[in-house]
């Protein structure tokens, strides 16, 4: 891989809302997925910032005492921390307001 994206934050951000921003890409919002080991700061502060954007974990192994000897940073962030910044994330996706179709023309 090419690293940590969360560990390059304001780039990915940047990133993200241009690929969701109308006059640029004008992707789907859940269209957008930024993939991480969990680095769980980073990933409530998308929530807050980009909840539309999705979010997707790669665990690389079904607990967290295998995760820790494959993932160096696992140590820090904790699989029940992830679980809860990823219920986090779903709440407030599904607390956005709706918008009207682009096809919609009224």
């Amino acid at each position: 891989g090419m690293g940590e994206p969360l560990n390059n934050y304001e780039n990915v951000v940047e990133a993200c809302r241009a690929m969701i921003d109308r006059r640029v890409w004008n992707l789907a919002h859940g269209r957008v997925t930024v993939s991480t080991v969990g680095v769980t700061p980073n990933m409530r502060r998308l929530t807050r910032e980009l909840p539309q954007v999705s979010l997707a974990v790669s665990l690389h192994a079904p607990n967290q005492e295998m995760r820790e000897v494959i993932v160096p940073t696992a140590k820090m962030y904790p699989l029940q921390d992830i679980i809860n910044a990823l219920d986090e994330h779903m709440m407030a996706l599904q607390n956005l307001p709706t918008t009207k179709s682009s096809n919609n023309k009224t």
